[in-house]
């Protein structure tokens, strides 16, 4: 049996909207977060995570961890259904990149989150975008309403975090969402919206984690002398 590499036999029935045929993601109503407090677990943690049922699964970690959802996305159906809510994937959408990569790289993100929501899995859709010229397409198939999710980290020098900022505001004008789930820091402009809620991501995490360690340290070493 030849293996499906273009993935036909999940996208052939895909409801599919806009000029560049992008699958239909359905909106997340914010009553199907059954966690209290919103807690992010990386995909590339994603088996050996001991309690999924209290997270939220991410892909905002580098490509190639988890590149192999896109070769077998089957076959990471019940690691995600654990989980009490999925991310969706994030492949990369780089401004330097292709026009043509980032497209398909913006498709292929809605075609494994159409996928999944099929399966039963609980999917926030990922809303991502590069420069003005992405406006074109990257919102396509975004169920308007509901809860969305964005990642902003590598969005704060001066030329990216406007990118960054004229984007969300299309994405309020284009999505609509209710509430924005976002990892990663906030930039200044964003920091009063009402809509935000912001989770650091699995990175600050550590490395807050590291720092009051290093700080224990230091007060255990001057109580030593």
């Amino acid at each position: 049996m030849r293996k499906d590499v273009f993935n036909f036999r999940i996208t052939e029935h895909m409801e599919k909207v806009g000029a560049f045929d992008m699958p239909k993601v359905k909106k997340f109503d914010e009553k199907d977060l059954n966690c209290k407090f919103l807690i992010v677990s990386p995909f590339n943690y994603a088996m050996t995570e001991t309690e999924p049922q209290s997270k939220i699964c991410h892909f905002y970690i580098d490509d190639y961890q988890f590149e192999r959802i896109w070769t077998e996305p089957q076959s990471y159906v019940e690691i995600l259904k654990k989980f009490n809510a999925v991310i969706g994937p994030d492949f990369s959408m780089y401004s330097n990149l292709p026009k043509a990569q980032q497209i398909y790289n913006n498709w292929r993100n809605k075609v494994l989150m159409a996928f999944f929501q099929t399966q039963g899995i609980k999917v926030i859709p990922n809303v991502q975008w590069a420069n003005q010229d992405s406006f074109s397409y990257c919102f396509d198939g975004i169920e308007p309403g509901g809860v969305v999710a964005i990642c902003s980290t590598g969005c704060h020098r001066k030329e990216s975090k406007q990118k960054f900022v004229e984007g969300y505001n299309k994405m309020l004008d284009v999505v609509h969402p209710n509430k924005i789930i976002c990892v990663g820091k906030l930039p200044n402009e964003l920091e009063k919206d009402e809509k935000i809620f912001q989770i650091n991501s699995f990175m600050e995490v550590k490395r807050q984690l590291w720092a009051e360690e290093e700080q224990n340290l230091d007060q255990i070493d001057k109580k030593a002398f």
